[in-house]
This record gives structure tokens, C-alpha cells and sequence, in this order.
């Protein structure tokens, strides 16, 4: 008689989600893993030349390491972690994404309730008149300046624009926090992937749920301030587990 398979440690995290209606996701700037994160770290280049004071001071070095950075980003794919949390969020075991990733490709993985807390560096805007401008626009507009500087094109205004996303050394968008502090305190399982809550506000989430005995889940293979107060802690490569956890819950059919 053949032996059973073992049981993957994850399957009791599948059954917990199962007993939930109101699933939130926390993910991190880089979904993955450490192989899959800016090698430059926090207080890297990014840091320094994608900075608020780098776009005030030296606009035009700004926008020089700035747009190539943007295409990069904008021509990346979802992984196979993205979309298994898109499928958990298609089979309604999963509310919410908050994401402080600013590559958008939850959205492109088919995740529809996504809250990005840093923005996305997919366009720019003009912050006197509202106007957006794609990537392909930034080029052109970039390439038009005597000086490097995109400009906004609506009439009379010719504002130096920025960026869409959060620039280091400036608040994160209110209505952001806001809305994922709301899906937070409505929250009846809160899982954080690939976040190692260091940085306020977003480190602030988890206690959220936690005050109102919400169990927490921890998926990656960081250390969290968090993790002696988590009902589960998976430590591991994160993309696996949530792969594994989608074919648990919601498999793909065949043909």
C-alpha cells in the first residue's frame, strides 16, 4: 500500500483562510524574495537620486536616472506569486491587496482591489493643473526641454512635472493610508508577504487586526517585529507557498 504524501506545513494556513470572509494581503516593495529586490537597498542610490530633494535641487539628474528606471519597471511581468494571489482574490478567499510596491503588476497579475500606498512610477503628473502624462509622453516631453525637465503641455500652465508615485523624503499618499487603514480595522485575517515592517506608517498596520484578536499570518523569509504575535509564520520563499496555497484552494482546471 502506497504511503501518503506529506502534508505541506501550509495547509492549516489554507484552512484558516477558508474560515474567513474579510482576507487582507500586506505585500512588500518586491514580491518574491530577496533575489527579486533592488539591490541597492533603502539607503542606495534610489534613495539618494529618486529623492524629493533631488527632484527640487538637480531636476534634470533627477529625470536623467529617473525615466530609464520607469521603463524598466513598466516592462516587467507578474510572477507566478502575483498571479496566485490574484487567483486567491478571483476565488474570494482574498479581499484586499495593500502593496507598497509601485510596479502595478498586482493589477496586471488581475488583482482589482489593490491600495498602493507608495503610488506606481508608471506615469507623471503635473501638480498645478492635475494633468497625466504615460511613459511614452514623459519621453517625448523629456526630449523637448532645453533643460531635461518635462513640462506640462495643458495651456498657460508649463508646470515641471513629477512623478505619480512617493519619492523618498515625502508622506505617503493620505487617501492611501487611509483606505488601507480602513481594510485593516475591517480585516478577519491579516497576512503580510515579503515585508519586513520597518518603516512607519505601513509597520504600523498588523496592530491593527491584532488589538481586535485578528489572527495575523507572516509569509517570507525575513524576520518581523511581529512574528511572536502571529497565529501563523511561514518562513520560506514566499512565491512557492502562495503558489502552493492557490492550487490548494482555487487549482486550475485543465483544458
Amino acid at each position: 500500500m502506497a504511503q501518503a504524501a506529506p502534508v505541506p506545513d501550509h495547509t492549516d494556513l489554507a484552512a484558516l483562510l477558508l474560515g474567513r470572509r474579510r482576507v487582507v494581503v500586506l505585500t512588500g516593495l518586491h514580491l518574491g524574495g530577496r533575489e527579486h529586490r533592488d539591490p541597492t537597498g533603502a539607503a542606495g542610490e534610489w534613495a539618494v537620486r529618486a529623492s524629493l530633494d533631488a527632484l527640487v535641487t538637480d531636476p534634470a539628474a533627477f529625470w536623467a536616472y529617473y525615466t530609464p528606471l520607469a521603463h524598466e519597471t513598466a516592462g516587467r511581468r507578474p510572477r507566478p506569486g502575483h498571479e496566485a494571489l490574484a487567483r486567491l482574490e478571483q476565488a474570494g478567499v482574498v479581499d484586499a491587496v495593500i502593496t507598497q510596491a509601485v510596479d502595478r503588476l498586482h493589477r496586471a497579475a488581475g488583482n482589482e482591489h489593490v491600495v498602493e500606498v507608495h503610488g506606481h512610477l508608471l506615469s507623471v503628473r503635473c501638480e498645478r493643473c492635475g494633468e497625466r502624462y504615460g511613459l511614452p509622453e514623459l519621453d517625448e516631453l523629456v526630449a523637448a526641454s532645453a533643460d531635461g525637465v518635462p513640462r506640462c503641455t495643458t495651456r498657460d500652465c508649463a508646470f515641471p512635472l513629477r512623478p505619480d508615485g512617493t519619492l523618498w523624503n515625502e508622506p505617503l499618499p493620505p487617501e492611501a493610508i487611509r483606505r488601507a487603514w480602513d481594510l485593516a480595522a475591517a480585516a478577519d485575517c491579516f497576512v503580510v508577504i515579503d515585508c519586513e515592517l520597518r518603516t512607519v506608517p505601513i509597520s504600523l498596520l498588523p496592530s491593527v487586526p491584532l488589538t481586535r484578536q485578528v489572527p495575523l499570518v507572516i509569509i517570507g523569509e525575513a524576520a518581523t517585529q511581529y512574528d511572536r504575535y502571529a497565529e501563523r509564520v511561514l518562513r520560506g520563499p514566499s512565491e512557492r507557498i502562495l503558489v502552493e496555497l492557490a492550487d490548494l484552494l482555487c487549482p486550475v482546471r485543465e483544458g
